[in-house]
């Protein structure tokens, strides 16, 4: 998520943004202040769309409302970073040195409920970063550099009666009325843009004289219900409150409905848990969009509420006499979308899985309330996530969890198996120990028959081992598994210890002993419709054919499976897939492509700090060797290096087009003259005069070099000069 596409136009506050312009060039921190309403957030997605063309990264917004934990801020961040968890550092660091590196505008809003996590933000802008930050909060967060800018109200006389007929008029375009009507009902609102858009939308029932009378009868009533709060914040709750009790029965109960929702909520998912409360739920979600409690999400069939709107719905819905079953209902949808996952590596759909990474902030509170009110369905939850947090990256996240809900339900059953072989699994994933966790699993798997859960078991134990390198004991350990599960009929967990032990296989055995393992799995995955499980097979199918010189069937495994595991964003196999596609560019006769593919996997494993099977990169090195040897080292090198700013989509795309690569031609006695001249610094113009040639001939000379050996650039050109010594007879003065 760049930065959010607002559906209403922005109304005002020119010199706001103009001043905040001028600060963002001088400091690295700003935090917005101001009440809720006070239009921080609309104030700083403006910002972030004027200047992000300043920034040589762009723009980022980080919504951090629907999270409740501090130690989500840095998960929160990183996944809309596209960064992951990884071995052998803290999120945080790897975090920290990415924003180092870049010239970046992040936005992080509503901040005030994390004030505790505020030195997270310190660290993400330590000394030599590249990026500013700008905060939303109602209150500062007390950090060494903070430029603290209190968001002021819409002057009363001119910005807010602007946005108040605008926001009319978005309802009824010939709405027109007295200027000084509706600088009252600005001025009795305080020049804050929620509550004048909330009014603004009682216009196509109330004119603004009518307005205006029920505004000073209703706010009087209401305000004084918190003496505590600042004046402005208390004339914004009481016009939520206002506007809240102008509405039909069936919407108020929808409104208290949607608060049980993060982040958002489909209406689908809305109707299941007003089922049996609201009749109409449809009509009840356009009566609220109609009075701005509620907004629909661009784009998307979902709807969600803007988070001083939420706050209030929340308080509701705790005085709500069904509040309990209201949450429970949620927390049910929920539990419910998770049921299909398996465990890791059993991956479902793209589509599933991204339907989920939609409703994470939904199935976060599900999860908080059945940790609190049903520890045991809370550990069916966390035990069927494992393979989500898996396969997304969110290893940090999903240990926690697992950790505190094992500790809550100690008693063993199934569940507890499956979430203590998830863990492990997990810890794995960020090269933590794991056999104290899967001796435990074993034992009461063991102890209450589990066959399934003591299968899982030991196929994650033979991962561990595959991971260390010992194939032989891996494949010991995997094919006990397998035995379990076929005689389970547990044909997912077949297909997963297959997985295994053919990826042992591919690089140790003979590649017909792959071939006949793999090509199984790969027909049971497409039977049991484990798309993501069958496309990391493909993987490493097309590597045994390939080491096998099927050259045919090597490339239409990898065409089919390579594409499907960038698309997943599973990181191992996306370095996997790049490695087995060396081989295939090497195998079509395009050393050059092979070279710069081992760039982009390089760099791929350098941003995500993950590491492919190292019997693999071996491999591929041994079968470069000889081209490295041709072209010398650094030319190998700049070719490579070309190929770090290939994005890993690029680098698919190019090895399956199977287009020719010319061949590696010589370069002609005047082609070696001017290339010993580009090498040495020279323009085009500089070397034309010294061989007295037209500029257009030594550009044309320049061009037919590159082309022939390969190059992108003047600069590797420069590299491979030096490489052959060519440099030694030119003499520049």
């Amino acid at each position: 998520m760049r930065v959010p596409r607002p559906l209403s136009s922005f109304v005002g506050r020119i010199g706001t943004l103009a001043d905040l312009g001028v600060l963002l060039r001088e400091r690295q921190l700003i935090t917005l202040t101001g009440p809720g309403g006070s239009g921080k957030t609309r104030l700083a997605i403006e910002l972030a769309e004027r200047v992000s063309d300043e920034f040589g990264d762009g723009a980022v917004f980080v919504p951090l409302a629907p999270i409740h934990d501090p130690a989500l801020i840095v998960p929160t961040v990183a996944e809309r970073l596209g960064l992951q968890d990884s071995r052998g550092r803290p999120l945080v660091q790897r975090l920290a040195d990415y924003l180092a590196k870049r010239d970046m505008l992040l936005v992080l809003d509503n901040f005030e409920h994390l004030l505790h996590g505020a030195g997270v933000v310190s660290e993400l802008v330590g000394a030599g970063s590249g990026t500013h930050v700008v905060v939303t909060s109602r209150a500062p967060l007390h950090l060494t550099g903070e430029q603290v800018f209190p968001v002021p109200p819409l002057p009363v006389d001119s910005d807010a009666v602007a946005l108040f007929v605008a926001r009319a008029r978005s309802l009824m375009p010939d709405f027109s009325a007295d200027a000084s009507t509706v600088g009252a009902i600005a001025q009795r609102l305080d020049g804050l843009p929620l509550a004048i858009e909330l009014a603004a939308a009682r216009t196509r029932v109330l004119p603004p004289e009518a307005l205006l009378a029920r505004l000073d009868q209703s706010l009087d009533l209401l305000v004084g219900g918190g003496p505590d709060l600042p004046d402005r914040q208390q004339t914004l709750r009481s016009t939520i409150a206002w506007s809240h009790d102008l509405l039909s029965a069936a919407a108020r109960e929808a409104f208290a409905v949607c608060a049980a929702f993060r982040g958002g909520a489909a209406l689908v998912d809305l109707e299941a848990v007003a089922t049996g409360r609201v009749a109409d739920v449809v009509g009840a979600v356009q009566e609220l969009v109609d009075h701005s409690l509620l907004r629909p999400l661009p784009d998307q069939a979902r709807y969600a509420m803007l988070e001083t709107v939420r706050e209030f719905a929340v308080e509701r819905l705790t005085l709500h006499r069904d509040s309990r079953q209201i949450a429970q209902a949620h927390a049910t949808v929920f539990a419910q979308k998770v049921e299909p996952l398996d465990r890791p590596p059993i991956w479902q759909s793209n589509e599933y899985l991204a339907g989920l990474d939609a409703e994470h902030d939904n199935v976060r509170a599900a999860l908080d309330w059945l940790q609190g009110n049903d520890p045991p369905a809370a550990l069916h939850m966390v035990a069927k996530l494992s393979a989500f947090w898996a396969i997304r990256g969110h290893f940090g996240e999903g240990r926690r969890r697992l950790r505190d809900v094992l500790d809550l339900v100690p008693e063993g059953t199934p569940d507890r198996v499956a979430a203590l072989n998830g863990s492990a699994w997990l810890a794995q994933d960020q090269g933590e120990p794991s056999e104290d966790i899967l001796a435990e699993s074993l034992e009461i798997a063991s102890s209450i028959g589990d066959r399934v859960g003591e299968g899982t078991a030991l196929l994650t134990l033979g991962r561990l081992e595959l991971s260390a390198g010992d194939v032989d004991a891996a494949a010991q350990l995997v094919g006990t598994a397998k035995s379990i599960f076929e005689a389970a009929g547990d044909r997912k967990g077949v297909a997963a210890a297959s997985l295994l032990l053919g990826a042992g296989a591919s690089i140790s055995a003979p590649p017909e002993v792959a071939c006949a393992i793999l090509e199984p799995c790969a027909e049971l995955c497409r039977e049991l419709d484990l798309t993501n499980v069958r496309a990391r097979t493909l993987q490493v199918l097309g590597i045994a054919h390939l080491r096998a010189d099927n050259l045919a069937a090597a490339r239409a495994a990898l065409a089919e499976g390579v594409p499907a595991v960038v698309e997943s964003g599973d990181r191992f196999g996306i370095s996997l897939g790049l490695g087995a596609l060396v081989m295939l560019a090497l195998a079509t006769s395009r050393p050059r492509l092979a070279l710069r593919l081992t760039g982009v996997r390089d760099e791929f494993e350098r941003f995500h700090e993950v590491t492919g099977p190292p019997p693999l990169r071996l491999l591929t090195e041994q079968l470069l060797a000889p081209v490295r040897s041709k072209l010398g080292a650094a030319v190998s090198d700049a070719v490579r290096d070309d190929g770090r700013g290939m994005t890993v989509d690029q680098a698919v795309a190019a090895v399956l087009a199977d287009d020719v690569e010319a061949p590696w031609q010589g370069l002609t006695r005047r082609e070696t003259e001017v290339a010993e001249l580009v090498a040495a610094g020279l323009t085009n113009r500089e070397i034309a005069e010294r061989l007295v040639l037209s500029v257009r001939t030594v550009e044309t000379h320049v061009d037919r070099i590159l082309t022939k050996l390969g190059f992108g650039s003047r600069g590797q050109l420069t590299a491979w000069a030096h490489e052959h010594g060519l440099m030694a007879q030119v003499e520049v003065t």
